[in-house]
């Protein structure tokens, strides 16, 4: 599969007022998360901070600590045209390990907008049990469309066990490497995120080997 040379249609006004109120309701639920604890915070609360209604963070999120995770859009890009570029014809794993390692380059070792969210969202998950919840649970909807685009470019079916293999692996590695790096962040150590990445990609290669 090639990779398109199109240019992105640039968002509506609706799409880009859409999503700035989903960007001012998750800054105010980390915030108020941060300040309270996940379980002491309310929807009304997460609202009022965020100059909507309940029930507009309602249509936006499900759950409310669904709002603190919201994906950057420039890191969401980057997904969708790694993806949209897979090439059925060559090893999964490398492929996937270059789109992981783009993604984490995008969060600028948490010092871009993306990186910061990223970082007090996973010091907050090592506390809030369901915020963890959460964040798993949006990883495996993710997962089963990365799933589903690579059984596309291999032209498989569900019975081929290694677009599920391939996309659950990396998934798991780049877990371990954000849930290290903010561990090591938080206690006070100046770490490195795609250096991190590179240690936990090399440790996963020598329990193959």
């Amino acid at each position: 599969m090639t990779e398109s040379t199109s240019a992105v249609p640039s968002p509506s006004l609706r799409e880009r007022r859409r999503h700035q109120t989903e960007s001012e309701i998750c800054r105010s639920a980390l915030d108020l998360f941060e300040r309270f604890g996940v379980a002491a915070t309310t929807v009304e609360q997460i609202a009022e901070a965020a100059g909507v209604s309940a029930r507009t963070v309602f249509r936006y999120f499900p759950h409310k600590e669904d709002a603190a995770l919201v994906p950057h859009r420039d890191i969401e890009a980057t997904v969708t045209r790694r993806l949209a570029a897979f090439d059925g014809t060559a090893p999964l794993l490398p492929q996937l390990e270059q789109m992981w390692e783009e993604i984490l380059t995008g969060f600028d070792n948490g010092d871009s907008d993306s990186g910061r969210q990223m970082l007090r969202v996973w010091c907050l998950i090592s506390q809030e049990p369901t915020l963890l919840a959460a964040s798993l649970r949006a990883e495996a909807e993710r997962m089963e469309q990365t799933v589903a685009v690579l059984r596309e470019a291999l032209g498989t079916d569900a019975d081929d066990l290694r677009p599920r293999l391939a996309a659950e692996s990396l998934s798991t590695l780049g877990r371990v490497t954000i849930e290290t790096w903010a561990a090591r962040r938080a206690a006070g150590r100046d770490v490195d995120l795609l250096d991190t990445f590179r240690q936990a990609r090399e440790a996963a290669h020598r329990l193959i080997e």
